[in-house]
């Protein structure tokens, strides 16, 4: 039997391209001991992706021109000689841009069961994985989030940056403002993704509307940005603040020589604040413990997983493209095949 892969063609010189990459037909993947055999449901997108087609990480391994392009997935096991992956789960794992994948529980990161079948299968693309993940860890763990904070978020539409208000608000969050680029995406922050206040990057002033929303300063900032947009807030710290670095998609596409140089790091020490990155695998062994309370709270309506589908493993690499001119909104996804 056939399947499609994506392969990689070409390494990007900027932001990934549709055309780095490669369709092909081969043959799926044979079923052998101490594997599993499983068929992907859908495939996630993020900016980590373009590291991945650099060879500029250390928890992937390197790749090489003509390999299946690296992501992570929702899948069905169809066969498996895995106890911890019974015949019939639903999985999330490191799948490859493919049809088909042959995996097993020694990879890294491992796989783990999603048991949320009542909810849908996309969840595990977004709330009930690295994305919620990523939220609840950020504002929990790292931020140290009260009840009384100030909160900012930029990035704020993106597939981390959609689930950080709900997250806040289900911790006992007042407040959040989200920064996201357009009046159609700062509309969405409001009505969908439980913002109380949203900024426009591209036509408000940043310093005008960061000096009218806090007037008395910041206390937690979720920063999936960085460059002139973190000096910015920097400067603008309430004593003990947290800035919890989720990322800097501002900067991936710049050499290290034109990196911004910040003019406010000072202010840290002034103001006994702390800034903060962290690496969510780190935490995988309460993955399982965070998907329940993610479940718990869309059950009750605290969340709405804000996801944005396209159908066919055809059109993976344009979702990867939207990613960097801003056409993503929230959680990216392809939705590759349909469970048994």
């Amino acid at each position: 039997m056939m399947q499609k892969q994506w392969v990689l063609a070409s390494r990007p010189s900027g932001a990934p391209q549709v055309d780095n990459f490669r369709l092909i037909q081969t043959q799926m993947p044979t079923f052998r001991p101490g594997t599993a055999l499983v068929k992907t449901l859908y495939l996630g997108v993020a900016p980590v992706m373009l590291r991945y087609m650099r060879n500029e990480t250390v928890f992937e391994r390197p790749m090489e021109l003509g390999d299946v392009m690296a992501g992570r997935g929702v899948a069905q096991v169809l066969q498996s000689d895995c106890p911890e992956l019974p015949v019939g789960a639903i999985i999330q794992a490191r799948l490859g841009w493919q049809e088909y994948a042959l995996i097993d529980n020694n990879q890294y990161p491992k796989p783990f069961i999603l048991p949320h079948t009542d909810l849908p299968v996309s969840h595990g693309i977004s709330t009930l994985a690295l994305s919620g993940f990523t939220a609840l860890v950020g504002l929990r763990e790292i931020g140290k989030l009260k009840s009384t904070d100030a909160i900012l978020v930029s990035g704020a539409g993106g597939g981390v940056g959609s689930q950080v208000a709900m997250v806040a608000k289900a911790l006992g969050a007042q407040r959040v403002v989200g920064i996201a680029g357009g009046q159609d995406k700062c509309r969405a922050l409001l009505s969908k993704m439980a913002y109380d206040a949203a900024i426009d990057y591209k036509n408000d002033c940043l310093e005008a509307r960061l000096d009218e929303l806090f007037p008395s300063g910041i206390d937690v900032f979720f920063d999936n940005v960085g460059g002139p947009l973190l000096d910015l807030v920097l400067a603008r710290l309430r004593r003990r603040a947290r800035i919890v670095i989720c990322g800097g998609i501002s900067e991936y596409l710049l050499e290290d020589g034109d990196r911004y140089q910040y003019k406010n790091l000072q202010n840290l020490g002034r103001q006994d604040a702390k800034m903060e990155a962290f690496f969510v695998y780190d935490y995988e062994p309460h993955f399982s413990g965070y998907g329940e309370e993610l479940a718990a709270w869309i059950r009750a309506g605290i969340i709405t997983p804000i996801e944005h589908i396209s159908e066919g493993i055809e059109t993976l690499p344009q979702a990867l493209v939207d990613l960097y001119v801003g056409a993503n909104f929230g959680v990216r996804m392809v939705r590759v095949g349909d469970a048994s």
